[in-house]
């Protein structure tokens, strides 16, 4: 594997866990500038996040039994969670595991939310696993798929490093909707 691809690799790991615990930002801003150059790049860059982040939510989950308490006021204290989010996800979960964890990949509800109320609720570990990994790639895979469309089909005429600035305002606007929406 060439150093480059070993580097990506890596970080896109080492965020995957960081956003599964404790980390505010989607691994999707790493994952849709790879993919302004290589699809497929990206795409193994995706799957090592989401494993990644898999490990994060056990680990997250494993401190939800232990110390729900502790649990809840870990979620509490990174940037864009507040209770009614937490709300939100346990009421995803009552339309079923994977369907709520798609669902709230999609619509902006943090995957560390639904490791602790998996917990919370007694959902069983493997089965928390099982439904993470395939909701976790589906997402990262969409946003690799539509920045390679865009960015590397769609706009390829432009310079890259244009259109790595183009991406860039596309995040800054992006997490400035979220966090907006959110007050």
């Amino acid at each position: 594997m060439p150093p480059g691809n070993r580097r990506a690799f890596t970080f896109a790991a080492i965020w995957g866990f960081a956003e599964a615990t404790v980390f505010f930002t989607v691994p999707d801003v790493l994952l849709t500038f790879i993919a302004q150059t290589s699809l497929r790049r990206a795409l193994l860059a995706s799957l090592f996040t989401a494993l990644a982040a898999c490990i994060g939510g056990a680990v997250l989950y494993a401190l939800a039994l232990e110390r729900p308490d502790l649990a809840h006021t870990l979620l509490i204290t990174v940037p864009g969670i507040f209770p009614d989010l937490i709300t939100r996800a346990g009421a995803l979960l009552d339309n079923g595991l994977l369907p709520g964890l798609v669902e709230g990949s999609l619509t902006g509800v943090p995957y560390k939310i639904f490791a602790v109320e998996t917990a919370r609720n007694g959902t069983p570990f493997a089965l928390f696993l099982l439904a993470s990994l395939p909701a976790r790639l589906l997402r990262l895979t969409l946003s690799c798929l539509a920045s390679w469309l865009i960015f590397a089909k769609l706009l390829s005429g432009v310079s890259l490093w244009t259109r790595r600035l183009l991406l860039a305002a596309f995040w800054i606007v992006f997490y400035a909707a979220y966090y907006a929406g959110l007050e």
